[in-house]
């Protein structure tokens, strides 16, 4: 038996982003009470809330996410990686070494700083001062694990906001070289018991040509032995 629970945010007006990204807003352009049916206007930024990251982000020959196949979009070895940090600080493969056997044959690494308390407490503070990668995590990773095809991230960003002149560039390392089939989900959920997480789908919106974009993503947990 197995059950199905949400790693993503639903998108909300008011939910807390990075600052260079503008509010998403949502207006009626049709209603049902004047033109009997509901028609509504979305206007989002691709990185607002819980969205994927494709190589065209910061590569300017890499693929855009329509460019992905479906089965792409579906991890069967996730692993949860749990890295407790304080606010501001950017990861180090110092980090993540005592933890190297976690990512063994992992097709999805899913960062958990536990900063999801902090995105419903402290939105600015969410903004602004979370954990992120440096470029030498992001290498690490590279090099140390091959079966890698994406990263995941409780935090708005890969990169460490604070220090985005200096961690930015993660993305370049984790995303660059030609054909690189890699991705990169910013903002998920993993407020949740993740010990029994056996598959990851994610559902991005398709739009010819984007770089990245929001997404849906679900976690399939399969149910303990002996239950």
């Amino acid at each position: 038996m197995s059950s199905m629970i949400w790693l993503s945010f639903p998108l909300s007006c008011d939910d807390p982003r990075p600052p260079a990204i503008p509010a998403p807003s949502l207006e009626p352009l049709y209603t049902i009470e004047r033109d009997g049916a509901a028609v509504q206007i979305l206007r989002v930024a691709s990185h607002t809330g819980t969205h994927v990251d494709a190589p065209r982000h910061v590569i300017p020959d890499g693929l855009c996410l329509d460019a992905f196949t479906p089965e792409e979009f579906v991890f069967t070895r996730p692993r949860v990686i749990d890295v407790r940090l304080p606010d501001d600080a950017v990861v180090t493969p110092e980090h993540l070494e005592p933890l190297a056997d976690r990512f063994d044959g992992a097709d999805l690494a899913l960062f958990r700083f536990g900063y999801g308390i902090v995105r419903r407490q402290d939105g600015a503070r969410f903004s602004m001062h979370c954990p992120g990668l440096g470029v030498a995590s992001a290498r690490w990773l590279r090099q140390r694990f091959p079966s890698l095809r994406a990263l995941g991230l409780d935090v708005p960003s890969v990169a460490c906001i604070a220090h985005l002149q200096e961690t930015m560039a993660c993305h370049n390392e984790l995303l660059s070289g030609a054909g690189r089939r890699f991705l990169i989900i910013e903002d998920m959920n993993l407020e949740h018991d993740l010990s029994h997480l056996c598959e990851v789908r994610v559902n991005p919106w398709l739009v010819t040509g984007m770089d990245s974009g929001p997404c849906s993503v679900v976690g399939i947990l399969e149910e303990a032995k002996g239950k």
